[in-house]
């Protein structure tokens, strides 16, 4: 009885779902995505999918970060290029009951939403970024600090062997902690820092760094708590002040700006990640599904930027070949054309 009953089962079961199967549908996908629409996507030829056949992938497994280093590795050239770190929010402000959501600052609301905490390390050429590493935020569960994370990467980082010209990253992560760690692993690091962040130019005792009249080329001064460094000061088009430092005391002006330009890798990755790549289109309430979402989204963006680099067009004009033949074919067919139209 019970042999006829599993004979049953895997007869009548549909074919199962691969992650990259997911990751696919994530690529290709040009709406907000859900279990039901993947499934209406891979329902043919005879095999019928159910929404729940995606529900079933995205929480009864676990794609650890590791999956996506073993799909990048071969994309990026460790001895060279930037690593840069920054977090953005998932935006789930209409979900009240998925796991991992928390209340946080967001920098497009420009308000504390309810959200995701995503942390990712890229690597860059200046080029091409690429996401090398990730954690997410789930302080109640692990009890680890965003900071806490950001430490962890660098260190997975350099045993996979990176060593970048500098490590790039925001006033949020310019602790001492953090840069000591910097130290610790050899590398140089720029940074934002706070207008209040507490400095000494020239033995006479510290001072906030909004007090000092720096240089167009920088200021080398002994940072509270940590040791020398180099400061300069920018305004930007708004006319807002911005502070920034760094531990090579032989950075000029020039090198300042070339790195500026290169910390917004980072922004347009998180920007590409949520237009074009659905990271936050997940409505699973369980930890362990979004976790698997934002793993395939990632991966996701890893395919479309491949693209990038191998034929030379932007991961949007690469998303929008995905689509043009259909809509196209639709132009020339149309279904839902009134009649006489």
């Amino acid at each position: 009885r019970y042999i006829i009953i599993a004979e049953y089962i895997s007869v009548a079961r549909p074919s199962r779902i691969s992650d990259v199967d997911y990751i696919n549908f994530l690529v290709a996908a040009q709406c907000d995505v859900s279990c039901v629409k993947a499934a209406e996507c891979f329902s043919h030829n005879g095999h019928v999918f159910t929404h729940d056949t995606f529900n079933r992938f995205l929480t009864r497994q676990s794609l650890p970060p590791e999956t996506l280093w073993k799909e990048v590795e071969p994309l990026v050239e460790k001895r060279t290029g930037w690593l840069i770190v920054d977090d953005t929010v998932i935006d789930k402000i209409h979900s009240e009951r998925i796991e991992l959501v928390y209340p946080q600052w967001s920098g497009n609301h420009h308000k504390v939403i309810n959200g995701i905490g995503l942390i990712t390390l890229v690597w860059t050429d200046g080029s091409h970024t690429y996401p090398v590493d990730y954690r997410i935020y789930d302080f109640a569960r692990d009890h680890l600090t965003k900071n806490d994370h950001l430490r962890a990467m660098l260190k997975t980082a350099a045993t996979r062997g990176f060593q970048p010209a500098f490590v790039l990253f925001d006033s949020w992560y310019a602790g001492i902690e953090n840069l000591k760690c910097l130290d610790r692993l050899g590398w140089q690091w720029f940074t934002r820092i706070k207008k209040n962040r507490m400095v000494n130019p020239d033995d006479t005792g510290n001072r906030p760094v909004a007090t000092l009249a720096i240089p167009g080329d920088g200021l080398v001064v002994h940072m509270k708590k940590y040791g020398f460094v180099k400061v300069f000061h920018t305004v930007n088009k708004a006319g807002k002040d911005r502070y920034w430092a760094t531990n090579c005391l032989t950075m000029d002006m020039t090198d300042r700006r070339n790195l500026q330009a290169i910390c917004w890798s980072i922004e347009n990755y998180h920007r590409a990640l949520k237009e074009l790549c659905c990271v936050e289109d997940c409505k699973i309430r369980k930890e362990l599904g979004q976790r698997n979402h934002i793993n395939c989204s990632l991966r996701a963006f890893i395919r479309l930027e491949a693209v990038q680099q191998r034929q030379d067009i932007t991961i949007y004009q690469a998303k929008w070949e995905i689509v043009r033949g259909a809509i196209a074919e639709y132009v020339r067919n149309p279904k839902y054309a009134l009649s006489g139209g």
